[in-house]
Protein backbone atom coordinates (compact mmCIF):
# COMPACT_ATOMS: atom_id res chain seq x y z
CA UNK A 1 0.00 0.00 0.00
CA UNK A 2 1.27 3.49 -0.88
CA UNK A 3 2.06 5.67 2.10
CA UNK A 4 -0.74 8.17 2.75
CA UNK A 5 -0.13 11.79 3.75
CA UNK A 6 -1.21 12.28 7.36
CA UNK A 7 -3.36 15.24 6.28
CA UNK A 8 -5.60 12.80 4.36
CA UNK A 9 -6.63 10.96 7.51
CA UNK A 10 -5.45 7.96 9.52
CA UNK A 11 -3.59 5.37 7.46
CA UNK A 12 -5.64 2.60 9.07
CA UNK A 13 -8.80 4.07 7.54
CA UNK A 14 -7.22 4.05 4.10
CA UNK A 15 -6.09 0.47 4.60
CA UNK A 16 -9.60 -0.65 5.56
CA UNK A 17 -11.11 1.17 2.57
CA UNK A 18 -8.52 -0.35 0.24
CA UNK A 19 -9.47 -3.82 1.48
CA UNK A 20 -13.20 -3.08 1.12
CA UNK A 21 -12.62 -1.76 -2.42
CA UNK A 22 -10.77 -4.97 -3.28
CA UNK A 23 -13.72 -7.10 -2.16
CA UNK A 24 -16.15 -4.83 -4.05
CA UNK A 25 -14.12 -5.07 -7.27
CA UNK A 26 -13.21 -8.76 -7.17
CA UNK A 27 -16.04 -10.45 -5.27
CA UNK A 28 -15.50 -13.23 -2.71
CA UNK A 29 -11.80 -13.25 -1.82
CA UNK A 30 -9.62 -15.28 0.53
CA UNK A 31 -7.64 -13.63 3.33
CA UNK A 32 -4.33 -14.60 1.72
CA UNK A 33 -5.36 -13.04 -1.60
CA UNK A 34 -6.41 -9.80 0.10
CA UNK A 35 -3.11 -9.61 1.97
CA UNK A 36 -1.15 -10.31 -1.23
CA UNK A 37 -3.06 -7.72 -3.28
CA UNK A 38 -2.73 -4.98 -0.65
CA UNK A 39 0.84 -5.95 0.31
CA UNK A 40 -0.16 -5.87 3.97
CA UNK A 41 0.88 -8.40 6.62
CA UNK A 42 -1.68 -11.19 7.00
CA UNK A 43 -2.22 -10.26 10.66
CA UNK A 44 -2.97 -6.64 9.75
CA UNK A 45 -5.28 -7.72 6.93
CA UNK A 46 -7.17 -10.03 9.26
CA UNK A 47 -7.68 -7.25 11.84
CA UNK A 48 -9.01 -4.93 9.12
CA UNK A 49 -11.36 -7.59 7.76
CA UNK A 50 -12.63 -8.38 11.26
CA UNK A 51 -13.38 -4.69 11.81
CA UNK A 52 -15.23 -4.49 8.49
CA UNK A 53 -17.08 -7.68 9.36
CA UNK A 54 -18.08 -6.28 12.77
CA UNK A 55 -19.68 -3.27 11.08
CA UNK A 56 -21.40 -5.41 8.45
CA UNK A 57 -19.41 -4.23 5.43
CA UNK A 58 -17.97 -7.67 4.69
CA UNK A 59 -18.99 -11.18 5.69
CA UNK A 60 -16.94 -14.34 5.99
CA UNK A 61 -18.38 -17.44 4.33
CA UNK A 62 -18.09 -21.06 5.40
CA UNK A 63 -15.32 -21.44 2.80
CA UNK A 64 -13.29 -18.71 4.52
CA UNK A 65 -13.71 -16.19 1.72
CA UNK A 66 -14.77 -12.62 2.40
CA UNK A 67 -17.62 -11.03 0.46
CA UNK A 68 -19.78 -7.94 0.83
CA UNK A 69 -21.79 -7.78 4.04
CA UNK A 70 -25.38 -6.85 4.80
CA UNK A 71 -24.72 -3.19 5.62
CA UNK A 72 -22.81 -2.58 2.41
CA UNK A 73 -25.37 -4.43 0.32
CA UNK A 74 -28.29 -2.51 1.83
CA UNK A 75 -26.60 0.75 0.88
CA UNK A 76 -26.07 -0.26 -2.76
CA UNK A 77 -28.89 -2.59 -3.76
CA UNK A 78 -31.13 0.04 -5.29
CA UNK A 79 -31.40 0.92 -8.99
CA UNK A 80 -33.70 2.91 -11.27
CA UNK A 81 -35.77 0.03 -12.62
CA UNK A 82 -36.50 -2.01 -9.55
CA UNK A 83 -35.94 -1.29 -5.89
CA UNK A 84 -34.73 -4.20 -3.82
CA UNK A 85 -37.09 -3.16 -1.04
CA UNK A 86 -39.99 -3.73 -3.43
CA UNK A 87 -38.73 -7.19 -4.26
CA UNK A 88 -38.42 -7.99 -0.56
CA UNK A 89 -41.92 -6.70 0.10
CA UNK A 90 -43.64 -8.35 -2.88
CA UNK A 91 -41.84 -11.69 -2.70
CA UNK A 92 -43.06 -12.79 0.74
CA UNK A 93 -46.33 -14.44 -0.26
CA UNK A 94 -44.95 -15.64 -3.61
CA UNK A 95 -42.08 -17.50 -2.01
CA UNK A 96 -44.12 -18.88 0.85
CA UNK A 97 -46.46 -20.36 -1.74
CA UNK A 98 -43.54 -21.68 -3.79
CA UNK A 99 -42.12 -23.52 -0.79
CA UNK A 100 -45.60 -24.78 0.15
CA UNK A 101 -46.08 -26.14 -3.38
CA UNK A 102 -42.65 -27.76 -3.73
CA UNK A 103 -41.85 -28.48 -0.07
CA UNK A 104 -38.30 -27.32 -0.86
CA UNK A 105 -36.40 -24.22 0.30
CA UNK A 106 -36.85 -21.17 -1.93
CA UNK A 107 -34.55 -18.20 -2.54
CA UNK A 108 -34.62 -14.77 -4.18
CA UNK A 109 -31.40 -13.14 -5.40
CA UNK A 110 -30.40 -9.97 -7.26
CA UNK A 111 -27.17 -9.26 -9.17
CA UNK A 112 -24.34 -7.52 -7.32
CA UNK A 113 -20.96 -6.09 -8.31
CA UNK A 114 -18.07 -8.11 -9.71
CA UNK A 115 -19.99 -11.25 -10.73
CA UNK A 116 -21.74 -11.63 -7.39
CA UNK A 117 -25.35 -11.94 -6.31
CA UNK A 118 -27.14 -10.95 -3.12
CA UNK A 119 -29.87 -13.00 -1.46
CA UNK A 120 -32.88 -10.93 -0.46
CA UNK A 121 -35.22 -13.57 0.92
CA UNK A 122 -35.35 -17.28 1.77
CA UNK A 123 -38.14 -19.58 2.90
CA UNK A 124 -36.87 -22.84 4.35
CA UNK A 125 -38.39 -26.23 3.58
CA UNK A 126 -40.58 -27.71 6.33
CA UNK A 127 -39.09 -31.16 5.68
CA UNK A 128 -36.60 -32.53 8.24
CA UNK A 129 -33.98 -33.10 5.51
CA UNK A 130 -33.45 -30.02 3.40
CA UNK A 131 -30.75 -28.01 1.63
CA UNK A 132 -29.19 -26.59 4.80
CA UNK A 133 -26.24 -25.10 2.92
CA UNK A 134 -28.25 -21.94 2.29
CA UNK A 135 -29.71 -21.49 5.78
CA UNK A 136 -29.44 -17.87 6.92
CA UNK A 137 -28.16 -16.38 3.67
CA UNK A 138 -30.45 -13.35 3.54
CA UNK A 139 -28.29 -10.30 2.93
CA UNK A 140 -25.25 -12.34 1.91
CA UNK A 141 -23.34 -11.59 -1.27
CA UNK A 142 -21.60 -14.51 -2.99
CA UNK A 143 -20.01 -15.37 -6.31
CA UNK A 144 -22.39 -16.29 -9.15
CA UNK A 145 -19.82 -18.40 -10.98
CA UNK A 146 -21.10 -21.84 -11.92
CA UNK A 147 -24.51 -21.29 -10.33
CA UNK A 148 -28.15 -21.27 -11.44
CA UNK A 149 -28.35 -17.59 -10.49
CA UNK A 150 -25.31 -16.82 -12.62
CA UNK A 151 -26.81 -18.59 -15.64
CA UNK A 152 -30.06 -16.64 -15.21
CA UNK A 153 -28.39 -13.23 -14.96
CA UNK A 154 -26.22 -14.04 -17.98
CA UNK A 155 -29.40 -14.86 -19.90
CA UNK A 156 -28.44 -18.48 -20.50
CA UNK A 157 -31.93 -19.85 -19.93
CA UNK A 158 -33.09 -22.94 -21.85
CA UNK A 159 -36.30 -23.01 -23.86
CA UNK A 160 -37.93 -24.73 -20.89
CA UNK A 161 -37.77 -21.37 -19.09
CA UNK A 162 -35.88 -22.67 -16.07
CA UNK A 163 -32.27 -23.54 -15.21
CA UNK A 164 -31.25 -26.73 -13.38
CA UNK A 165 -27.81 -27.27 -11.83
CA UNK A 166 -26.10 -28.83 -8.84
CA UNK A 167 -25.68 -26.36 -5.98
CA UNK A 168 -22.24 -24.74 -5.97
CA UNK A 169 -21.75 -25.30 -2.26
CA UNK A 170 -23.17 -28.84 -2.28
CA UNK A 171 -22.96 -31.04 -5.41
CA UNK A 172 -25.47 -33.45 -3.85
CA UNK A 173 -28.14 -30.73 -3.85
CA UNK A 174 -30.05 -29.56 -6.92
CA UNK A 175 -31.20 -26.01 -7.68
CA UNK A 176 -34.00 -25.05 -10.09
CA UNK A 177 -34.44 -21.37 -10.93
CA UNK A 178 -36.22 -18.88 -13.19
CA UNK A 179 -35.89 -15.19 -14.04
CA UNK A 180 -37.90 -12.26 -12.68
CA UNK A 181 -38.26 -9.31 -15.08
CA UNK A 182 -39.11 -5.65 -14.69
CA UNK A 183 -41.47 -3.62 -16.91
CA UNK A 184 -38.78 -3.19 -19.58
CA UNK A 185 -38.09 -6.93 -19.74
CA UNK A 186 -34.73 -6.73 -17.98
CA UNK A 187 -33.85 -9.61 -15.66
CA UNK A 188 -33.76 -8.09 -12.18
CA UNK A 189 -33.92 -11.14 -9.91
CA UNK A 190 -33.68 -14.92 -9.83
CA UNK A 191 -36.10 -17.08 -7.87
CA UNK A 192 -35.19 -20.68 -7.14
CA UNK A 193 -35.80 -23.79 -5.08
CA UNK A 194 -33.07 -26.10 -3.77
CA UNK A 195 -33.20 -29.53 -2.23
CA UNK A 196 -31.36 -32.84 -1.81
CA UNK A 197 -30.60 -34.43 -5.17
CA UNK A 198 -32.25 -37.73 -4.27
CA UNK A 199 -35.61 -35.90 -4.12
CA UNK A 200 -35.01 -34.10 -7.41
CA UNK A 201 -35.59 -36.72 -10.08
CA UNK A 202 -36.52 -35.84 -13.68
CA UNK A 203 -40.25 -35.66 -12.98
CA UNK A 204 -39.81 -33.55 -9.85
CA UNK A 205 -37.37 -31.20 -11.57
CA UNK A 206 -39.90 -30.57 -14.36
CA UNK A 207 -42.61 -30.02 -11.75
CA UNK A 208 -40.41 -27.62 -9.79
CA UNK A 209 -39.38 -25.90 -13.01
CA UNK A 210 -43.00 -25.03 -13.75
CA UNK A 211 -43.42 -23.92 -10.13
CA UNK A 212 -40.47 -21.48 -10.23
CA UNK A 213 -41.60 -20.15 -13.61
CA UNK A 214 -45.05 -19.48 -12.17
CA UNK A 215 -43.56 -17.81 -9.08
CA UNK A 216 -41.25 -15.68 -11.22
CA UNK A 217 -44.16 -14.68 -13.47
CA UNK A 218 -46.26 -13.70 -10.45
CA UNK A 219 -43.47 -11.56 -8.99
CA UNK A 220 -42.84 -10.02 -12.42
CA UNK A 221 -46.53 -9.13 -12.72
CA UNK A 222 -46.54 -7.53 -9.27
CA UNK A 223 -43.45 -5.47 -10.08
CA UNK A 224 -44.96 -4.29 -13.35
CA UNK A 225 -48.22 -3.39 -11.62
CA UNK A 226 -46.35 -1.26 -9.12
CA UNK A 227 -43.97 0.26 -11.69
CA UNK A 228 -45.76 0.21 -15.09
Amino acid sequence: MTEIDASMGPQSVHRALEILTLVVDHGPTALSDVARATRLPTSTTMRMLRALEHWGYVSRGADGQYSLGVRFVQSTMFNDSTRAEELIDLSASVMQQLTADTQESSYLAIPGPANTCTFLREVQSPLPIRHVGFDGWVGRTVSMSGSVVGEIFEGRIPESGYVVMAAVDDPEATVVGAAVHDASGEIVAAISVAGPGYRMGEIKVAEFGHAVIAAAAELTAQLRARRP
